[in-house]
């Protein structure tokens, strides 16, 4: 998704900005948010159980805590438009509460039953508080996660890893920023990427401090803006560009689902400084993938040993694939639970459980329908 810029020097916070102005902070100085709400962590903790069949493709040795199922039992899969399909996206209705789910928001659907259920009513299903009561307080995010902006006119979503919670915002990043709507909050974390307009200085991916202006009143968000590591200027969106989070299941308390932020974040960095450039004819072919339904590794394919230590060869050999914007996540979560396993076996049922995807083949709209089987959640509204 190529957006268009206004670029800001950060100089002086007193200074009346507009376009191309400069304005400049201390250096490593850290301010108080002047927005005083509380945070509260969004507490998706991935259970263990007997073993089941999901979508009665693949069978599977756990089933997640947040698996939303029709009525009939089926396993829905979380939903947004697909990328260059936009315009064959039917507009349908949640069942719960009649509101229309367009091609603009994700939503939970069950192929079988051609039940919809709207991303509001999903999480109430799933147990999770609905997010447009307007109580003002923000989700919290965690290094792993993953944003969605978009989609464009093409329905592509872009996707954008998140690497820290949120940072407090200096007060002059807040005057470099024009046209904040009044009420809105701003929020910021450590992110990377795949794209094609932009890269790191030494790595062809793209690390950055990404601004966010979420509504309180109903938990959207928009892109706003993003710091390029190490440097002095603030790009601000001309068009902000709505963005949604798929929140990671490794968010509990108990020693197996703990998240090790530090290998994480050792993890992303490096697979940054080996990284390639952003690769079109992956995008091409993630495309036709998608159609082909052959971007998922399929757990019923890798049940004995040899099979997960044959899918571990084939796994480090896509990570060699010039990457799009999926291919990032998919790739870091794979290298990251691969560094925290003790074997190739067990990194092989690790990736089983939180990221089943061909790097290569990747696409947004995959990502959500399989990593909401996985334990994953889609969300609209940054809202808690």
């Amino acid at each position: 998704v190529a957006q268009v810029f206004h670029q800001h020097t950060i100089r002086d916070s007193r200074s009346s900005l507009g376009v191309g102005s400069t304005c400049t902070p201390g250096m490593g100085q850290i301010w108080a948010n002047p927005c005083t709400e509380t945070s509260l962590k969004a507490k998706l903790v991935c259970h263990m159980g007997d073993r089941r069949t999901l979508d009665n493709s693949d069978t599977v040795d756990h089933v997640p805590k947040y698996l939303l199922k029709c009525n009939q039992g089926h396993g829905m899969k979380g939903h947004v438009v697909r990328e260059v399909f936009a315009a064959c996206s039917a507009v349908t209705s949640c069942w719960e509460c009649a509101t229309d789910c367009g091609r603009e928001v994700s939503c939970y659907r069950c192929k079988p039953c051609g039940v919809v259920y709207c991303n509001d009513c999903s999480r109430k299903k799933l147990g999770l508080p609905r997010q447009t009561d307007g109580g003002g307080v923000h989700l919290e995010v965690m290094p792993g996660d993953i944003f969605m902006a978009g989609p464009d006119k093409f329905g592509i979503h872009h996707v954008i890893l998140c690497r820290s919670e949120w940072q407090e915002v200096d007060p002059e990043v807040y005057a470099c920023l024009t046209d904040l709507e009044p009420g809105t909050h701003l929020l910021a974390c450590e992110t990377i990427e795949s794209t094609q307009g932009s890269v790191g200085d030494d790595t062809w991916w793209y690390p950055a401090t990404t601004y966010f202006c979420r509504n309180p009143r109903d938990g959207s968000a928009l892109l706003f803006a993003d710091l390029k590591s190490e440097s002095r200027e603030i790009s601000q969106a001309m068009e902000p560009v709505p963005t949604k989070v798929l929140l990671h299941p490794l968010r509990g308390h108990d020693d197996e689902d703990t998240f090790n932020d530090e290998a994480f974040e050792e993890t992303v960095w490096e697979l940054a400084k080996s990284s390639k450039k952003y690769g079109k004819f992956t995008a091409v072919r993630s495309v036709v993938s998608g159609l082909l339904e052959e971007e998922v590794i399929h757990a019923s394919k890798y049940q004995t040993e040899q099979e997960k230590d044959d899918l571990m060869t084939k796994i480090r050999k896509t990570w060699q694939k010039r990457p799009i914007c999926a291919s990032v996540a998919v790739q870091c979560w794979q290298r990251y639970l691969e560094k925290i396993s003790d074997s190739d076996i067990e990194a092989a049922d690790e990736i089983l459980k939180y990221m089943p995807q061909w790097c290569h083949k990747s696409t947004p709209s995959s990502l959500v329908k399989d990593l909401t089987q996985h334990g994953w959640v889609i969300s609209d509204s940054f809202n808690a």
